[in-house]
């Protein structure tokens, strides 16, 4: 485009000094020529403004092809959108109604001990009853029958595996029968009460999201939206990981099975591993029978709540203060007061009560002081988790 504008001006260029010299000769010239070179100054306008108006349609041409490649690019652009976005709404949907997973341990368990399960059922309905109840509280996704199958499956493998470990360091086959026990007895344990300490482990989680979901529940109820809606927002703001499923189970009651929102509140309330959004639900639900404003109820449990967690990070941070006291004391200064006295010993005599202070030493150094450390992390994880 630029050596065609380049050429167009040096025509025009050419034009305008052939139309001076006409000018000039026209001053000198006799009546009869004065007609003759005007005609030929005209002739030269005409051929310059031909010349800047067949540029003006080859650029306005140019602008139109330029527009409609734009337009096409920006058609091409927005359905490549929508479609991306009618794939990603098929996978949301997708992914919203798969709520059982399984895998092939499950499967597995499921083959050989399906059976014997149903059996347990049927004869020991109080055991399964409570274990099902602390599945759905903690919000395993798998089905009560197939994590007995599990629970079943994993304590009779356990026995002959932790044996046979056992016979290959020990080799000896008492001791090894003995460990193979206490093992499937640990593992018996340990899977029975996975979903208790699952539950307990979301309702901690699900008070610390409270805090917030409080506030935020306020500032959309004072915009005038409906109890329902603020269920509906939250639910796809998905910015409370252990709070979710809670609400949705609330809009699920309501759309699939029909409830009102009152029932809803109080059906999952009463289902809940939390008791702190057990009270909210129920506390919600009583005041909208009751005609309150939800505004003004959920700012109090948003002040409330507020105040409540920082009276207990201020009580954990003194719990925290307190055994860093008791770590210092005991792990720090006291193992080092204890080498320095056991070297001033080594110089009075090489043992003690037979034992040679060496080994005494060494076994302070790797044996009591990791127990210790590993009995104080313990001991500091379940003040953690009383709070």
């Amino acid at each position: 485009m630029s050596k065609k504008l380049i050429k167009i001006a040096k025509h025009i260029s050419e034009l305008a000094e052939e139309a001076e010299e006409v000018v000039k000769l026209k001053e000198t010239a006799s009546e009869n020529q004065k007609k003759y070179y005007q005609d030929q100054i005209k002739v030269i306008l005409l051929d310059a403004k031909k010349v800047v108006t067949d540029y003006s349609q080859e650029l306005n041409e140019t602008s139109k092809k330029e527009k409609k490649k734009k337009i096409k690019a920006e058609v091409k652009k927005e359905e490549i959108k929508k479609f991306v976005k009618k794939q990603k709404d098929k996978k949301d949907k997708k992914e919203e109604f798969k709520v059982y997973q399984t895998n092939f341990y499950s499967k597995l368990s499921n083959f050989f001990m399906e059976d014997f399960t149903f059996r347990i059922v049927k004869k020991h309905p109080e055991f399964y009853n409570k274990l099902s109840n602390e599945i759905t509280l903690a919000n395993l996704r798998i089905l009560s029958k197939t994590y007995l199958s599990i629970l079943l499956f994993s304590t009779i493998l356990a026995f002959p595996l932790i044996t046979a470990i056992s016979f290959i360091f020990t080799f000896n086959i008492l001791i090894s029968l003995g460990l193979g026990i206490i093992g499937m007895l640990i593992t018996f344990a340990s899977i029975y009460n996975y979903p208790t300490a699952e539950k307990q482990n979301r309702s901690k989680k699900i008070k610390q999201e409270l805090v917030y979901a409080y506030y935020h529940m306020t500032a959309i109820a004072s915009s005038g939206t409906s109890p329902l809606k603020i269920f509906e927002l939250l639910v796809k703001s998905k910015e409370y990981k252990f709070l979710q499923p809670e609400f949705e189970r609330v809009l699920n009651y309501i759309n699939v099975f029909g409830y009102n929102l009152t029932n809803a509140l109080r059906e999952v309330a009463s289902k809940n591993s939390s008791p702190d959004l057990s009270e909210f639900f129920y506390g919600m639900a009583s005041t909208l029978e009751t005609g309150g404003g939800i505004t003004q109820y959920l700012e109090s449990k948003a002040e409330d709540e507020l105040h409540n967690s920082r009276l207990e990070q201020e009580k954990y941070l003194e719990t925290v203060a307190t055994y860093s006291e008791i770590y210092i004391g005991v792990l720090i200064a006291a193992p080092l007061l204890f080498i320095v006295t056991l070297a001033i010993l080594e110089r009075i005599s090489e043992d003690i009560a037979g034992i040679s202070i060496n080994t005494i030493a060494m076994a302070l150094v790797f044996g009591a002081l990791p127990i210790l450390n590993i009995l104080f992390m313990l001991l500091f994880e379940g003040s953690k988790s009383g709070r």
